[in-house]
């Protein structure tokens, strides 16, 4: 595949360049918004299709910065107007399961890329942003980044593999603490945890990036591919975990919806 079919400009949502043989992939603008326009859903899973078949390239800098999808942001889309901030209602009204399967789906397909993938942010960012971070295979975030647990502003739930992913990175009691006795983690926290694997300045957040993946680009295709097919092993485990955090959700929603009755 040609590898100019993968530059692609949709402002304030996905805009892709390449940069020395690497894909560049900007994300921004209001996600929640982006999210339940099944246009751009589509567009989302195609694309990552596209990267995989395309041998061009060996590494994917996603730059996410969601800076119009903060925490407030975030409270007023599964908050607003609807029985008075009724969480089970504002839910009902884009569908748990939907919501839940399109980030679903997305994890499940980043997970398989064959490239390799380089995550980037600063400032705030939800949670959900950075478990999403997560199924790369290396973090590099700004000092400014400060990561908000939003989900618990609304009674939810950490989506996204949050749970899966830090319970096999931190051990279930270091995740329980995060999860639910902390209501941000920054940088520095994010870096001694193991959360990010490198904190840089945010005027050299890009640059940072941009050396990583010099040095992948240096390793045989074959040798890439092989390592990540092997350390996607346990992703039977996430399947069967993405399942399971959707239908906690819908538990969730369901009991709040009687207790509002």
């Amino acid at each position: 595949m040609p590898v100019a079919r993968l530059i692609q400009h949709y402002p304030d949502f996905f805009v892709s360049e390449i940069r020395e043989d690497i894909l560049w992939a900007r994300l921004s603008g209001n996600f929640f918004h982006n999210l339940i326009s099944f246009d751009k859903r589509d567009f989302i899973n195609d694309y990552l299709e596209e990267v995989n078949s395309t041998t061009q390239v060996k590494t994917v800098v996603f730059h996410s910065n969601y800076n119009e999808s903060g925490i407030d942001q975030y409270v007023k889309f599964f908050l607003s107007n609807l029985d008075k901030s009724s969480f089970v209602s504002s839910m009902a009204s884009v569908d748990v399961n939907r919501f839940s399967n399109i980030i679903n789906q997305t994890i499940l397909r980043l997970m398989d890329l064959n490239k390799y993938t380089i995550q980037i942010c600063q400032g705030p960012i939800l949670n959900l942003f950075m478990n999403l971070g997560f199924t790369c295979d290396y973090r590099i975030i700004a000092d400014d980044t400060v990561f908000h647990n939003g989900y618990k502003h609304i009674g939810g739930l950490p989506l996204a593999g949050g749970s899966f992913f830090l319970s096999k990175l931190l051990g279930r009691h270091k995740a329980n603490e995060l999860l639910l006795l902390e209501d941000r983690i920054t940088a520095g926290e994010a870096l001694s945890y193991g959360i990010v694997d490198k904190v840089v300045p945010a005027a050299e957040l890009e640059q940072a990036a941009l050396d990583t993946a010099r040095k992948i680009d240096n390793i045989d295709h074959r040798t890439l591919r092989g390592v990540k097919r092997l350390t996607r092993f346990s992703v039977k485990d996430l399947k069967d975990y993405l399942t399971l955090e959707t239908n906690e959700l819908l538990r969730v929603c369901v009991e709040m919806g009687r207790s509002t009755e």
